[in-house]
């Protein structure tokens, strides 16, 4: 078995808090919040962290500007 690169792990399908936080624009808090509500589903690692799916976060980033809320663009960090 072969361990993914670096490169890899980074393009992950799977983000944390905090790059969902810059995604939609809102705090880590609103994030967890949403996160135990159900608001956004996630999986919780086994050391507690929250992970949320690159692809239902991008869905709800478009639904929230189509709703008039701007968006902020992505930030590369």
């Amino acid at each position: 078995m072969q361990l993914p690169t670096t490169h890899e792990v980074k393009e992950s399908s799977f983000l944390t808090r905090s790059e969902v936080s810059k995604l939609l624009g809102v705090s880590p808090n609103t994030v967890t919040r949403w996160a135990r509500e159900g608001r956004l589903p996630c999986q919780v690692t086994l050391g507690g962290h929250h992970r949320f799916d690159r692809e239902l976060v991008e869905k709800l980033r478009k639904s929230l500007y189509r709703a008039g809320k701007p968006s902020p663009e992505p930030q590369e960090g």
